[in-house]
């Protein structure tokens, strides 16, 4: 019986929430399911539905904060604290660097996009002045 995405991926968090010690002897397990049921390709679908799944599982949620230059291990712990306290979740938060922006930090959560930026405040005041 093929399974979708979705099920593989439930499936998956299940087993590795109840025995986190047979994770890696179930991935090779769960590796040759896929392929014997000809799924292989739904390999990234099954990861990325199984990551939705254990962060809703376990209370997290993923945040991609942009800044203009690397942080300090304090302001990063700072930025997840207070992300933590705003959303009433654990933040897994991933820096990136792009000097382009001159300052500030733009927070990617979920599909939404918080761009707090000097570089984005000068583009909604440059279509604000065309208007």
């Amino acid at each position: 019986m093929k399974l979708t995405a979705k099920q593989y991926a439930e499936v998956l968090v299940n087993i590795v929430s109840r025995a986190p010690a047979a994770a890696e002897r179930f991935s090779e397990t769960f590796w040759q399911l896929l392929q014997e049921n000809r799924q292989e390709k739904l390999f990234p679908a099954i990861m990325r539905r199984a990551q939705v799944l254990w962060n809703e599982k376990h209370g997290l949620i993923d945040v991609t904060a942009t800044v203009p230059a690397e942080l300090s291990s304090s302001e990063q712990e700072a930025i997840s604290q207070k992300l933590s306290e705003a959303l009433s979740k654990k933040v897994n938060l991933k820096v990136e660097i792009d000097p382009s922006l001159k300052g500030g930090i733009v927070l990617q959560i979920d599909d939404n996009r918080y761009d707090a930026s000097i570089s984005g405040r000068l583009q909604r005041l440059a279509r604000e002045f065309q208007a």
